[in-house]
């Protein structure tokens, strides 16, 4: 027996290995499952109130009573929730007035960036958010455990000294890494298969830049799909735009750097990789390869003009693995009638250097943030749902429906669905389906992401295709290319730094649609900046700098 267990251990070990070597990408359960049990913190015998802003909720929607799911919370928890649905135009805006005017609902969902570290320290000195008591982990242990796979969790913590910001996980037990621990991110470009195949493009899993323009270009001198002056060869709303044609080839064209043949801190706004992507960007635009009104198109109509009304030939837009069925199925084949297995093909965008370019996604997704005047009750009822929340029966529930009608774990604890989606002609959830409150509203800390390599309800063919994303893009980069986070410049801040706040999607947008020469502009806006970027470079290689 114990001869047969070693070298039990040893094949397995040698198929692990290949399989990384194979595949580029790890799917890690280092975290440890979701507790079963949880246990309250607050008396639920007393109603509480509770006032939640969040994006992606649905707009007037009745998230007490609306439906079996949400009836289902409000009863095991015994409250009224009351939800101010943002959307992804309005969301960063309207928080940041509610923070500041002190007039924010109990619960919101903030939108911690890679960029936005000033802005979160603000609100943390000026006593604009609740800090959590110091005893909240042992209270809530399943939140607890959440909280320190995000990696932001306790970085923040150490950084503010207690815990403000409760960051929600992109993966818990399905944690996808590349070579360094990084995480990819999800922005992909979605292509008519079909179309590409009728005036013979090649089909790949990763493109660069130039050749989605040469895609682009074909399409719009030959119409496979006959849609005449409705033809948009690329559609993408101002983020996404800016994300397809200059992030892909600049990785820092929204931050600082340190550059690791220096040691010095640089300015990825003035670096010429990011010159290279505005420069295909505004060639995309001049020769309306690009929708010539992406300017003015919302994040949260960016699909319909592919995947809805079918007249875009490609749209770069955000594929986490709990996306790609519903985007294939309940709308690109419900609105098409057309099979998205034979007439989508998704695909990574590389740099003109033929490497997939990104910082460390880090684990998390929207941070949670309280009122600092939220009452007691009401902040631990919250954590309560959080803490159920971080439990397998909890988060299933959210992505599944209710146990034992809508899914069940059979004798080995493996998760069966019992919603037969064909037969009930419709989605599980969703604004047309049985429950619409279905999804992160109702509590989620941790995201679709993770649950998603596990969803019994997906199409596996969806599953393939999103290993395959994550797959390309940690084999087609470096280290320098997709590097892990630096966190002493991730948290720093001062006032100059501070004062170089840029909306980098509007400023990058501007440039390439303004009359004249993209590099003169270019130039003209580096110079422009520099009274506010110099100082804080200044800063970061006093403190910072140097090749260590």
């Amino acid at each position: 027996m114990g001869l047969a267990k070693r070298l039990t251990s040893l094949v397995l070990a040698v198929i692990f290995v290949i399989s990384i070597l194979c595949c580029g990408i790890a799917f890690q359960q280092k975290t440890k499952a979701a507790s079963k049990t949880w246990r309250p913190q607050s008396n639920l015998s007393k109603h509480v109130t509770i006032t939640l802003a969040t994006v992606q909720a649905q707009d007037g929607y009745d998230y007490t009573n609306g439906d079996g799911v949400a009836k289902y919370y409000a009863k095991k928890f015994n409250y009224t929730l009351k939800v101010t649905a943002l959307t992804w135009s309005n969301w960063n805006e309207r928080v940041r007035i509610w923070i500041n005017s002190g007039d924010m609902p109990d619960v919101v969902v903030f939108n911690f960036t890679q960029t936005n570290f000033p802005e979160a320290a603000i609100y943390v000195e000026q006593g604009l958010i609740y800090r959590l008591p110091d005893n909240w982990k042992k209270r809530w242990p399943n939140v607890a455990k959440v909280f320190e796979a995000t990696g932001l969790g306790p970085q923040m913590e150490k950084q503010f000294k207690g815990t403000y910001f409760l960051p929600r996980a992109r993966f818990y037990k399905n944690k996808i890494t590349g070579s360094q621990g990084q995480i990819p991110d999800h922005w992909s470009l979605y292509m008519r298969k079909d179309w590409a195949q009728a005036v013979n493009f090649p089909i790949k899993s990763t493109y660069k830049v130039s050749e989605i323009l040469d895609f682009a270009r074909l399409i719009k001198s030959k119409d496979p799909g006959h849609k005449g002056k409705k033809l948009v060869p690329i559609s993408a709303d101002p983020h996404a735009a800016v994300l397809m044609f200059v992030a892909s080839n600049s990785t820092y064209y929204n931050t600082f750097y340190k550059d690791p043949r220096d040691g010095k801190y640089k300015w990825g706004g003035a670096s010429t990789d990011t010159l290279r992507g505005l420069k295909l960007m505004a060639q995309a635009y001049k020769e309306s390869l690009l929708d010539k009104d992406f300017i003015t198109l919302k994040p949260e109509d960016s699909q319909a003009p592919f995947d809805t009304q079918g007249i875009a030939a490609c749209n770069f837009n955000q594929a986490p693995t709990a996306a790609i069925h519903p985007n294939f199925i309940n709308r690109f084949q419900t609105n098409l009638k057309l099979d998205p297995f034979k007439c989508i093909n998704m695909a990574t965008i590389l740099g003109e250097d033929g490497y997939y370019h990104q910082r460390d996604l880090i684990n998390f997704w929207g941070t949670y943030v309280f009122n600092p005047k939220i009452k007691k009750d009401v902040f631990e009822r919250y954590m309560d749902i959080l803490e159920y929340n971080a439990t397998d029966e909890g988060r299933i529930t959210l992505f599944l429906g209710l146990k034992d009608v809508d899914w069940k774990f059979d004798k080995n604890g493996k998760i069966i669905s019992l919603y037969d989606e064909k037969k009930e002609g419709r989605p599980i959830g969703g604004s047309n389906g049985k429950y619409p409150s279905l999804g992160y509203t109702l509590g989620a800390i941790i995201l679709f992401d993770d649950f998603a390599f596990e969803n019994p309800s997906h199409d596996p063919r969806c599953l393939a295709i999103s290993r395959q994303l994550y797959k390309d893009r940690c084999e087609n980069s470096t280290p320098q290319t997709f590097p892990l986070t630096d966190w002493n410049l991730y948290t720093f801040d001062s006032p100059s730094m501070r004062r170089a706040q840029i909306d980098y999607d509007t400023e990058y947008c501007r440039l390439i649609t303004m009359p004249g020469d993209i590099t003169t502009n270019w130039k003209k806006w580096v110079d422009s900046k520099m009274p506010i970027i110099k100082p804080v470079l200044d800063e970061l290689n006093a403190k910072l700098g140097g090749k260590k």
